[in-house]
């Protein structure tokens, strides 16, 4: 991998969600493009970015859904739910976010994970947050269920 250009992408999409631009456009052509074997890079991006996005430190994982909310708005990210959180883990819905709007109501359906991009930066956000290793997966997308909304678990590792 290109770590040069990498750090030329990730510097680009960070100064365009502090601006409050859109970053989604660059994945959604990739994938329609070339397909799901992006899905790995696409949650490395998003994590990588997560990792570097400015947040506060939390002390307690019982803050988490408060700070994800705070973040996700300050950022244009999409509209998020949280819809279960505890000590292990943290399960929300994500309306109008990047990798789906344009998509929605467009007859588009897809088979398995699209938004492997917000899972990596929900959790990359979160250990950026908590010092804490974890990890995103979308459990129910969109384009799969249509439903006006992604569904996301994000799993604390615990020693």
């Amino acid at each position: 991998m290109d770590r040069s250009l990498l750090s030329k992408i990730l510097v680009q999409m960070r100064k365009h969600l502090e601006d409050g631009k859109e970053i989604g456009d660059m994945k959604v052509g990739a994938l329609l493009a070339l397909g799901h074997q992006l899905e790995a890079i696409f949650y490395y991006l998003g994590h990588e970015l997560g990792t570097i996005l400015k947040v506060k430190q939390l002390k307690d994982v019982k803050n988490i859904p408060e700070a994800l909310k705070e973040k996700i708005a300050e950022y244009n990210l999409g509209e998020v739910e949280i819809t279960e959180s505890s000590e292990e883990l943290v399960q929300l819905k994500l309306r109008g976010h990047s990798s789906i709007k344009d998509l929605i109501n467009r007859g588009i359906k897809t088979e398995g994970s699209f938004c492997s991009f917000e899972a990596g930066l929900l959790a990359g956000l979160v250990e950026r947050m908590t010092n804490i290793h974890c990890f995103a997966q979308e459990v129910d997308c969109s384009l799969q269920s249509g439903n006006p909304y992604c569904e996301f678990m994000i799993v604390f590792q615990k020693d």
